[in-house]
């Protein structure tokens, strides 16, 4: 009963998120008394654009892919190229779920930790540091693109709220990163002291044991913080490439009308924040909606955006899922044969 209440309350957040997000859109009209739903649909589009995005990211999340594997494979586990895209893929489509990036996480977990069982802490550990690694180089790319672009000087709460957590989010894992990997470090004492903070001390303890698992490994690391710069530009470019592929340049203007390059480069990595959020959707779309008021875009436009990005990932996770139980099915059957 307590899981369903859990559940039906996310549920609930959701669609209380996105009916407002909904209704504020809907009820914003321009001088032409057209909200952005009815300019999107009366305005071309440029189609080739939202292929773009797609293949951007696909090649992201196969980054991802690669990325965990070198995790795994370096403390010794049994993980083939064919296993990982597969527990990959289906941890990608579990992450849609109402758990979020929990339920994609502990899917792989317990995959890997199917595939080898005298290595479940191992097995952890890799997923561990795999979200770990991704969640600190979004937050370094997004604290070095704030700085490029000014972003950290734009008015208003959304964008010093932003900033701030980013900044702090940054510092803290780095800090901590530091920390673990000092020569001095005590495992078993520090590890006591950290699962005593409150809030987040469980947590804590089991990012540090992950850590510690690869104290000895640090080329690894430093591979898998570089392929992540990787996965976070496409991510970043896909939302650009679906932002100009829904509102193209009109009346003859040279530009488009949403913001550059670099900055959807930054909105992503900074509403990225909310992914540590335990929700499938709603925070991300809501985020953005309010960074897109800070270029004076119309009331809408960043809801559209991100309602596209997350259909184009899941339109990803189907391909790659389908594909892959298409191409086991296709090898069984020629085993029996």
């Amino acid at each position: 009963m307590k899981r369903f209440l859990y559940i039906f309350f996310q549920f609930l957040l959701i669609a209380g998120i996105f009916g407002f997000l909904f209704w504020n859109a809907a009820t914003a009209v321009d001088a032409e008394g057209k909200n952005v739903f009815t300019v999107l649909y009366e305005q071309p589009k440029r189609w080739h654009f939202l292929a773009l995005a797609f293949f951007c990211q696909l090649f992201g999340v196969s980054l991802t892919i690669i990325r965990w594997r070198w995790l795994v494979r370096t403390l010794g586990l049994a993980c083939s190229r064919r296993e990982a895209f597969r527990f990959g893929f289906l941890g990608l489509m579990l992450n849609l779920a109402p758990l979020g990036i929990v339920g994609g996480d502990a899917a792989k977990a317990v995959m890997i930790a199917g595939r080898n069982p005298e290595y479940k802490t191992q097995a952890v550990a890799s997923v561990i540091i795999d979200r770990f690694i991704g969640l600190l180089v979004m937050f370094i790319c997004g604290t070095l693109l704030i700085c490029w672009t000014g972003f950290f000087m734009r008015p208003g709460i959304t964008a010093q709220t932003s900033t701030h957590l980013v900044f702090a989010f940054t510092a803290a894992g780095l800090l901590g990163t530091g920390i673990v990997f000092l020569p001095f470090f005590a495992k078993g004492h520090c590890e006591r002291l950290i699962e005593k903070i409150p809030l987040c001390g469980k947590l804590g303890s089991k990012l540090t044991s992950a850590l510690l698992l690869y104290r000895h490994h640090k080329r690894c690391l430093l591979q898998s913080g570089l392929i992540t710069i990787l996965v976070h530009t496409s991510f970043g470019l896909s939302l650009y490439w679906i932002a100009i592929a829904l509102f193209p340049p009109v009346r003859g203007l040279p530009l488009p009308v949403v913001p550059g390059l670099m900055d959807h480069l930054t909105l992503h990595n900074v509403a990225n924040v909310t992914s540590m959020i335990p929700l499938s959707a709603g925070p991300y779309e809501f985020f953005l909606e309010q960074l897109y008021q800070l270029f004076a875009m119309s009331v809408g436009m960043g809801l559209i955006v991100a309602l596209m990005f997350r259909l184009t990932t899941i339109c990803v996770a189907l391909v790659c899922v389908l594909s892959q139980q298409a191409y086991h099915g296709l090898s069984e059957e020629g085993v029996r044969s």
